[in-house]
């Protein structure tokens, strides 16, 4: 009998506990407040020239064939961070998701310290890693190649593992609107037509120093 109820609680504690939320730890908090300083809301506006690393505008009437500038945004935030990944000037601000998403599986990637998370628990991974200070990107590449593919950054946050399985990772982003939070399948949704998405992968690179 005795045996049998503590079965019983053992379910009723792991069937609880699925339902936590992924906490942020003290790491995850500063990474979530860097991010946040980085005021991306009001930088990387899409329809405007930019300086890459800034955000700010610099060209006001270069806005013709000028589109989003998601990996602007996630280059420069690496960099402050220190850490690599593609951008100006080994590559113009054009494209440069798809050349990001391709620069990323080669040895040059590996050597900046990016590895790739794969298997069926990368929601899982993502923001578990995320939430303990790992720079995490999330990325698609557009099968149209004349196309912008996507990044993102995953936000450190509190999230149930229902909503996580539901809507993806959250992340912090420039694209045709800006956010500090957002889900990966809002943030995707104009790149990916089904869901669930397999074109998305995502790297994760240091804990923040």
């Amino acid at each position: 009998m005795k045996n049998a109820i503590f079965l019983w609680l053992l379910l009723v504690a792991l069937t609880s506990g699925a339902q936590l939320n992924f906490r942020i730890d003290k790491n995850g908090q500063r990474l979530r407040s860097f991010y946040l300083s980085q005021s991306v809301e009001t930088h990387w506006i899409a329809g405007s020239h930019i300086n890459w690393e800034t955000g700010e505008a610099d060209k006001p009437d270069a806005s013709s064939g000028i589109h989003t500038h998601c990996s602007a945004f996630a280059a420069a935030a690496c960099k402050r961070l220190n850490i690599y990944l593609l951008r100006p000037p080994e590559h113009n601000q054009i494209l440069l998701a798809n050349a990001q998403y391709a620069w990323l599986s080669t040895p040059a990637a590996m050597d900046a310290g990016w590895k790739l998370l794969t298997g069926n628990t990368a929601y899982e991974e993502a923001q578990s890693l995320a939430n303990k200070g790992y720079v995490v990107l999330a990325i698609c590449e557009n099968t149209d190649k004349s196309k912008p593919g996507h990044v993102a950054l995953v936000m450190p946050s509190e999230i149930t593992v229902n909503k996580l399985e539901e809507t993806g990772p959250m992340l912090i982003m420039a694209g045709t609107h800006n956010y500090n939070k957002i889900s990966l399948k809002g943030g995707f949704r104009t790149h990916i037509t089904e869901w669930p998405e397999h074109t998305i992968v995502f790297y994760y690179n240091k804990m923040i120093d």
